[in-house]
């Protein structure tokens, strides 16, 4: 095992970078360049330094198996970075739960990982959480009290469409619709019939879609039926295509994302060539799911004594860092209490607020 009794604290980091059959995995590989810039960025800065040990698990049940144990045994490993998919997350925690090791995922969205072990932080919220996240800001930001849901029937719509109704009616709000259509089919003749009926007493269309080609469907049927008011969606609008031919809409549009980028920030500018002067890399959303997971991670061990224990009570403090795809906080729960609200204005997809859940 890694037994290397450092004068300084170790960050451990769990990752596939390369599959079962030795392809290197891009997106693991991008999320590690960034976990790595940040450690090289705050050890030119700090006299304190923080080590990382990186370990490559190759999407290997034995080999995380053993990855996990030889951190556990490891005293100067404090915490964990990683794995990127759900079920490496998986393997990693039914090893690292009996310990006192924290793990947090840049990635990881699968609902149910946080109810598997106390140890698991996931910096990225699971689907569940955004539909309700978003469903707060809808009734705090901007005061919406009656809303119509529209989903597909495929992927998940449903999920986010559940999770979002469940959460604005327990805040108090009513779902005065309920429409589910055929992701593709583009038949939403009905179902926008009877909401554009029910219009005058709605302040909006929660329309979650899993699949790009259906924002256009939508907003050419609401077109079509006369129906112009505030449509809400989730990060899939990012993808869909058809604002140019319904302008009277898309500048109603709005929608929670698990990152937004401002190409055009000062500081985005800075750091994007500092990064790719150091790397020979172009920044993209991965790169930085990894840098602002591991600059919360080194924000989390400064000033404290950085016990495993330490960690994780500072963690579950609520302390908020702030990162360029999303800012990332946690409470008891354990999933990032923080989701971007976008907006699309006049062509360009605007940052509304960084929102963070007060609940």
């Amino acid at each position: 095992s890694l037994q290397s009794n450092s004068t300084y604290p170790i960050v451990g980091v769990l990752l596939s970078l390369t599959d079962e059959n030795g392809r290197e995995i891009d997106a693991a590989k991008e999320i590690l360049e960034g976990i790595k810039f940040a450690f090289h960025e705050y050890n030119s800065d700090h006299s304190e330094k923080i080590g990382i040990v990186i370990s490559d698990i190759q999407r290997d049940k034995t080999k995380i198996i053993e990855a996990a144990n030889n951190f556990i045994e490891n005293n100067d490993i404090r915490c964990i970075i990683g794995p990127v998919f759900s079920d490496d997350v998986r393997n990693a925690l039914k090893e690292i739960d009996r310990s006192n090791l924290c793990l947090i995922s840049p990635t990881a969205t699968d609902d149910d990982l946080v109810s598997l072990s106390e140890k698991f932080y996931q910096a990225n919220p699971s689907l569940t959480d955004r539909g309700k996240i978003f469903a707060q800001y809808l009734y705090y930001v901007e005061n919406k009290r009656s809303l119509a849901v529209l989903n597909s029937i495929e992927g998940y719509s449903p999920l986010l469409a559940a999770s979002f109704s469940q959460e604005f009616e327990r805040l108090g709000g009513k779902i005065a619709a309920k429409e589910t259509y055929k992701s593709k089919s583009f038949s939403l003749a009905e179902q926008m019939t009877r909401i554009t009926a029910i219009s005058s007493s709605i302040g909006g269309i929660y329309a979650p879609i899993s699949d790009g080609s259906d924002a256009k469907a939508i907003l050419s049927q609401m077109v079509q039926s006369g129906l112009n008011i505030d449509i809400y969606g989730n990060q899939d609008w990012f993808l869909g295509k058809g604002f140019e031919s319904s302008p009277e809409i898309s500048n109603k549009l709005t929608f929670d994302s698990d990152y937004f980028i401002d190409f055009n920030d000062n500081e985005f500018k800075q750091f994007s060539s500092l990064f790719k002067k150091n790397s020979g890399m172009e920044i993209n959303r991965n790169v930085l799911y990894g840098y602002d997971t591991a600059k919360y991670i080194l924000t989390v061990l400064r000033n404290i004594d950085p016990t495993r224990k330490n960690i994780k009570y500072k963690m579950e403090s609520g302390i908020s860092v702030t990162g360029f795809h999303n800012n990332i906080s946690f409470d008891l729960d354990r999933s990032n209490k923080f989701i971007n609200i976008v907006r699309f204005n006049d062509g360009v997809f605007e940052l509304v607020d960084k929102f963070r859940s007060g609940y």
